[in-house]
């Protein structure tokens, strides 16, 4: 049945009720809804939060893990015209508070007695003054709690209790959603996204790898939180595919959900998928139309065989916050770039070039710059940023090295054109570890570099002036304070740094520190083989 493109997410999620009210729609954990009942869902919630005083334009921060509520209080959201503001699950208190403090949300939702993660208990230690503009929390599995961090906790229960709302203020322009990316020193930047790119984007996805296929279920393992795994969300309910969540990681579950939900689409990192192999033991899955790989480390493409092997139909691609994940595909007929990231736009009139960093002109090879409809608005409260982010004629300065196919459409991607560091499927700027680093007692100057494709973050630290650093020390620092993809896999006192004159002054040498990392990182694999 042919599907309209949506202009905004109530068309998005209405569309696929009406075309099939009784398919499921989300699979777990803890419940299970089919489209019609997702859609009342989201009626129900965005009731119940226009009572407690949220409209158009208003931001509600989403703390919490791959849960059903999740995506109805992102639809909710969507209908009264706010904007849902994504906190990394991974986040802690210092990182949480910098995004309080840039998007100055009225509310924030977040989840009880989640394994691993005491999110109500993070959120207590923000300081006062972070979390001064939020007048209620929204309780999920709250257990009756009436208050939390001084603010009165409103149950989901209450929400989802509400009558359906018939009104509808969601518009193509107006914000939805906000994702964190790599910032300054001082935190992450918060990538603005309005409804007509997030829907639109998910309903081009949606066409080009077929979720609207009978049958089609999406795994969705990576965290709703950021763009790679919201736009795999989003490109399902598209085609009224059945959404697999998992809340957390666990390869030997993926395995049972892939053969028990009879899994067609998956969107992983490449260390996702090395773990599902060897649970999988050989054991061949249901044919695949798509694995999407985000491959971060050498050597991804080995992969590709084994994972053929089990009918997993692997495939490289590209994305980013800004322009969205799933922005384009590599063909799977061809043996080579399929293995690269890159690939083809899935729009139409998406645009792609790339400029000579030494020259400033248009070339064949050099930084990738983008413009299509899937675009974000901005950095929210960051207009220096964003306007260093983009060209005046408004392509997205992407940051990434690539090459532009002979067609002037397909592009390549080959690595960062700075330092950033690409660390469990995110990207980080290493001056924000650094920053962290030197605000640390007796540290002087800290810096980050990565190894193994950017993938490994390693910290050099020099010491103030009869100051002794200690590893364990600062590694405990690192894992109390930031979120755990962060923390460096070794910390060095370091007493000078290499450093090198130029016409600027003197510079630290990055490249001499990366061969250093190199080198302890080259002995760690060799004492733990």
């Amino acid at each position: 049945m042919l599907r309209l493109r949506p202009e905004t997410l109530t068309e998005l999620l209405e569309g696929a009720a009406a075309q099939a009210p009784d398919a499921v729609a989300i699979a777990g954990p803890r419940r299970r809804l089919g489209y019609a009942q997702f859609a009342a869902a989201a009626r129900r919630v965005a009731e119940g939060l226009a009572r407690e005083g949220v409209g158009p334009g208003d931001r509600v921060a989403v703390w919490m893990p791959n849960r059903p509520e999740y995506l109805v209080l992102q639809f909710a959201l969507a209908r009264l015209g706010a904007c849902a503001v994504h906190v990394n699950t991974r986040f802690r208190p210092a990182e949480v508070a910098h995004l309080l403090g840039r998007a100055r949300p009225s509310a924030l939702a977040t989840a009880w007695g989640f394994p691993g993660v005491d999110f109500p208990a993070l959120l207590a230690e923000v300081a006062a003054d972070a979390r001064a503009p939020l007048r209620f929390v929204v309780g999920l599995d709250a257990g009756g709690a009436p208050r939390l961090a001084g603010l009165p906790v409103l149950p989901w229960e209450a929400l989802d209790g509400a009558p359906e709302r018939a009104r509808d203020d969601a518009a193509p322009d107006s914000a939805c959603l906000t994702f964190t990316t790599s910032g300054t020193t001082s935190g992450p930047k918060l990538v603005l996204h309005r409804q007509g790119a997030i829907a639109g984007h998910a309903h081009d996805v949606m066409r080009h790898i077929g979720t609207d296929a009978a049958g089609a279920a999406v795994l969705i393992a990576v965290p709703l939180c950021g763009t790679y795994g919201n736009a795999s969300a989003m490109c399902g309910i598209a085609g009224g595919a059945k959404l697999v969540l998992m809340d957390r990681w666990d390869a030997q579950a993926a395995d049972a959900l892939i053969r028990a939900e009879g899994v067609t689409h998956w969107h992983a990192i490449d260390e996702m998928i090395e773990e599902v192999l060897e649970v999988a033991e050989g054991r061949p899955y249901a044919p695949f139309r798509v694995t999407g790989i985000a491959g971060l480390r050498p050597g991804v493409a080995r992969l590709y065989a084994r994972a053929e092997a089990l009918n997993l139909a692997p495939l490289n691609l590209y994305g980013s916050s800004e322009m969205q994940a799933l922005y384009a595909y590599q063909d799977p007929a061809d043996p080579v770039r399929r293995t690269l990231g890159g690939g083809r736009p899935v729009n139409a009139d998406a645009q792609v070039r790339a400029r000579d960093p030494a020259t400033g002109q248009f070339a064949e090879r050099g930084e990738l710059e983008f413009r299509a409809p899937s675009m974000f608005i901005g950095y929210l409260n960051d207009e220096a940023a964003t306007a260093k982010a983009m060209t005046p004629d408004g392509f997205f300065r992407s940051g990434d090295l690539g090459a532009v196919h002979p067609d002037g459409f397909g592009f390549d991607f080959e690595t960062r054109m700075g330092d950033a560091l690409r660390l469990s499927g995110f990207l980080v700027n290493p001056e924000e570890i650094e920053a962290f680093l030197k605000r640390q007692p007796g540290v002087r100057e800290a810096q980050v570099v990565g190894v193994e494709g950017g993938t490994v973050a390693i910290a050099f630290v020099q010491p103030e002036a009869g100051a002794t650093l200690e590893e364990a020390a600062l590694l405990e620092a690192c894992r109390r304070d930031l979120a755990r993809f962060k923390v460096p896999r070794r910390i060095l006192p370091i007493a000078e740094f290499p450093v090198t004159q130029s016409p600027n002054g003197v510079k630290i040498q990055r490249v001499k520190l990366r061969e250093m990392a190199e080198q302890v990182a080259a002995g760690a694999s060799r004492q733990g083989s």
